[in-house]
């Protein structure tokens, strides 16, 4: 499968895009403003003289900390082209799209430019391509704000909910995304003793009552940063899906060690012998990416395909972590073996189904099935092991 052509040859494109006729045809945002990322596409028809090419453009945007961060096109409408950076954008997001306007796109591209110029963030490269977007600014005014923040946020049904994504931006030191959430006046910026902090896990227990309705819970939060681990209680208390009122209880160190405790939970693994050579399994390796809906990475020992759930509902429970948006993982190994994992019993029979299902099946055939205590892939993959069941020979002799 050939990968998208990504570049742009100087003067041509570029020179396209900065003084040809610009139709706009589609563009869309993802729903995940409280998971902190947004994922943005637009489409162009672009005219100048005999030329005319559509223009797919991609950018992704962290909310948090990078701002408009990354920016990919493809030229032309080769559908697969497409599919692939549509898949490694947005496919790990749980997302829902979002149809936006050209002047909705143009104010939501214009105030992440803003995010990075005040932290003085480079914006991604190729700015020549999609400069016409940004220039002149178009910033949103308050009402388009607050519009375009009720676009780009999935829509709150629950109090777990309000709670875990309240504590998210918190924690994020994202403050515009918490106060999305909250009704009335009282400090957002409790935790701003702690560098910015990834939510791993959160455990909510409901406290108290109130007589106007709302509700008060109790929230054990295990948040890492930069490999430190804290344990966090704090005091949040909701009334028709706003946060209304928030206090830090206490707060503590953990080893990593511990905080591998608190984020363990089974795994299940099945592994298959491939009986496909290294260049078949390359001609057919699209079957794991494409059409398994997953993102490929690279390791020294094999190529990861990651398979993500279709939406965010794992926020919605009293027991949230931040692993439970992974529906499984695929592992290729570079020695002829797949290795197969997922959390529980329904995603790793999901993912064997898919296989069964599939052009590779015939030529997959499964070795072995195994339940864990506690996640191993991982462990294999960052292990210097070329075989699954001589890892675990070797776990077991320790």
């Amino acid at each position: 499968m050939n990968k998208p052509n990504l570049t742009v040859i100087q003067g041509g494109l570029s020179s396209l895009t900065k003084e040809g006729d610009r139709d706009f045809i589609s563009a869309y945002v993802t729903n995940t403003r409280l998971m902190g990322v947004l994922a943005v596409y637009a489409s162009w028809q672009i005219t100048g003289g005999d030329s005319s090419v559509s223009l797919h453009q991609f950018f992704y945007i962290d909310c948090e900390e990078a701002g408009l961060e990354t920016y990919k096109s493809v030229t032309g409408n080769n559908p697969e082209d497409i599919s692939m950076i549509e898949q490694a954008m947005i496919g790990g997001l749980g997302a829902g799209k979002v149809t936006l306007s050209q002047r909705e796109l143009r104010g939501l591209l214009c105030f992440y430019k803003s995010f990075n110029e005040k932290h003085n963030l480079p914006l991604p490269q190729n700015y020549q391509e999609y400069s016409f977007i940004l220039e002149p600014a178009s910033p949103p005014d308050e009402n388009e704000t607050a519009a375009l923040m009720r676009k780009i946020c999935v829509d709150i049904t629950s109090d777990y909910q309000t709670v875990n994504y309240f504590l998210m931006r918190c924690f994020g030191r994202d403050y515009r995304g918490a106060a999305y959430l909250a009704h009335g006046v009282f400090p957002l910026e409790l935790y701003d003793n702690f560098k910015m902090a990834t939510f791993c896990k959160n455990v909510i227990d409901e406290e108290q009552t109130h007589e106007d309705g709302a509700v008060s819970y109790l929230c054990e939060s295990l948040i890492e940063m930069h490999e430190q681990y804290q344990t966090v209680v704090s005091k949040v208390t909701v009334r028709n899906l706003k946060v209304v009122a928030f206090s830090n209880c206490s707060s503590f160190s953990i080893t990593t060690a511990e905080a591998a405790m608190m984020l363990s939970k089974a795994e299940y693994v099945t592994v298959y012998e491939v009986l496909l050579s290294d260049e078949d399994m390359e001609n057919n390796i699209g079957e794991l990416t494409l059409t398994f809906n997953t993102i490929m990475s690279y390791h020294d020992n094999g190529r990861l395909f990651m398979a993500f759930k279709e939406n965010n509902d794992h926020v919605d429970s009293n027991i949230f972590y931040l692993s439970n948006d992974v529906k499984g993982i695929y592992f290729l190994t570079d020695y002829g073996q797949l290795i197969v994992a997922a959390y529980n019993i329904k995603d790793i029979r999901n993912l064997e189904s898919k296989l069964k299902n599939s052009p590779l099946a015939p030529f997959l055939m499964t070795t072995a099935k195994y339940e864990f205590k506690e996640p191993i892939a991982f462990e294999f993959i960052q292990s210097d092991f070329e075989d699954f069941e001589d890892f675990l020979d070797y776990i077991r002799g320790m």
